[in-house]
């Protein structure tokens, strides 16, 4: 069986979804905990603290990963708006890792170049190129 937010989130059927969902964000931390996420995708998954200090590079430690938690929870608010229940990452909180499907990855980044928000990104002159998969 297909889990769920494989169906929801996954192309070719739901390109227009995922757009829909980051066009829902609100904040500039928002589309930075997903513009971080997007820029690496695929496992081995990024470590929450790394993304946490990306999002909130002037908290270090604990404070970044609350900031983050707090970012999450309106990333998933966000998800639950247009009746997905997860955000479109693979969240791993024994590992506390999140990946993204490549394909996902591209909608995603994509899609925050014609987010309002985009120009007050620390990179939106020079958006990810994603990598090319390791053998």
């Amino acid at each position: 069986m297909v889990p769920p937010e494989d169906v929801v989130w996954r192309p070719p059927g739901r390109y227009e979804l995922l757009r829909t969902w980051v066009k829902a964000l609100h904040t500039v931390e928002e589309l930075d905990l997903v513009w971080r996420v997007c820029a690496e995708p695929g496992p081995p998954g990024l470590r929450g603290q790394v993304i946490a200090e990306y999002v909130s590079p002037h908290l270090t430690g604990k404070p970044a990963i609350t900031a983050m938690g707090l970012v999450s929870r309106r990333l998933n608010t966000a998800a639950r708006e247009l009746w997905a229940w997860q955000m479109p990452f693979v969240i791993d909180e024994a590992r506390r890792t999140r990946t993204v499907d490549r394909q996902v990855a591209a909608i995603l980044l994509d899609a925050l170049t014609g987010h309002p928000l985009w120009p007050r990104l620390r990179h939106h002159t020079d958006p990810p190129a994603l990598p090319t998969p390791r053998s």
